[in-house]
């Protein structure tokens, strides 16, 4: 099996868990604006640009990261792949694959932990009922 293979799988699972994750949040947050009869679809809009903004600005300092150390760590000879289960397109002196569990760890560390949160928040509230 090939990096870029193993690496889809892996890229594939992380991708559907973010998604789940943010539409069921989402059908939880809008079914709690409509038992309270509140139209707060601005603030939800608002926050969903703001959380585009910090995914997508945590992904690119990370990426920046795994640039910079991985070079190092694979120029010095520390790390070292197969070429045959490479694709062939490198960053430097790092194979694009390597890059993915950067991608993969923005998309499942703070999904995970906003879903952990909100049914901590949950618990909270209902247990205060």
């Amino acid at each position: 099996m090939s990096y870029s293979t193993l690496n889809s799988i892996f890229l594939g699972l992380a991708f559907w868990f973010f998604v789940l994750a943010f539409v069921l949040i989402g059908l939880q947050m809008r079914r709690r604006a409509i038992a309270r009869r509140v139209d707060d679809e601005v603030a939800v809009s608002r926050r969903g640009r703001g959380l585009i903004w910090k995914y997508a600005s945590t992904l690119i300092v990370l990426l920046v990261f795994t640039a910079i150390f991985d070079n190092l760590i694979v120029g010095l000879g520390i790390v070292a792949y197969d070429p045959a289960k490479l694709s062939g397109l490198y960053i430097g002196v790092v194979p694009i694959e390597d890059f993915a569990y950067s991608v993969a760890a923005v998309l499942v560390l703070p999904t995970l932990w906003g879903v952990l949160g909100h049914l901590k928040r949950n618990d909270t509230k209902s247990s205060d009922q």
